[in-house]
């Protein structure tokens, strides 16, 4: 049974193992002190920041940083590979969303790898537009990435 739990400083060694063994499982190589350097302190750059379990194992991540009082944007979802195609990625998802709902966001954006199909279709599916003229964002290491950057305009209540 999968559950989600807010982040509490208690599940950091949690997270940084989970982060190591889920990032190179998409491609990315995880830099703690480099450009990941966020996980350190997650209550510090994170507004939210939801850690998915089985069990004891964590599994997934999802998180939501405030950009104004108006907007925000989808940080750190990710999923280990053997729990794709099961839904979860979508409850992780949702649980953002909702959230950002809830703190009266009225523009979520996100960026994503290009060569990450999965996490594209996931966001489409979820009714964010792409639009590729919007931002690139640059990430610089030895190979620098384009991202894509969504938007989804949330109705007010």
């Amino acid at each position: 049974m999968c559950t989600i739990q807010k982040y509490k400083r208690q599940y950091r060694d949690k997270l940084l193992q989970f982060l190591e063994i889920c990032l190179p499982q998409s491609g990315r190589c995880f830099e703690l002190n480099g450009r990941h350097k966020m996980y350190k302190d997650v209550s510090e750059y994170f507004e939210h920041f939801w850690c998915l379990f089985d069990g004891e194992d964590m599994i997934g991540t999802v998180a939501l940083k405030k950009l104004d009082s108006d907007k925000c944007e989808l940080k750190s979802l990710y999923l280990l590979e053997q729990y794709h195609k099961k839904g979860l990625g979508r409850l992780l998802l949702n649980t953002a969303i909702q959230e950002a709902r809830r703190n009266g966001y009225g523009t979520m954006y996100l960026d994503t790898l290009s060569s990450s199909k999965r996490a594209v279709h996931l966001y489409e599916k979820a009714g964010f537009p792409w639009n590729n003229s919007i931002t690139y964002a640059l990430y610089i290491a030895w190979l620098v990435v384009m991202i894509f950057l969504f938007i989804a305009p949330f109705k007010r209540d």
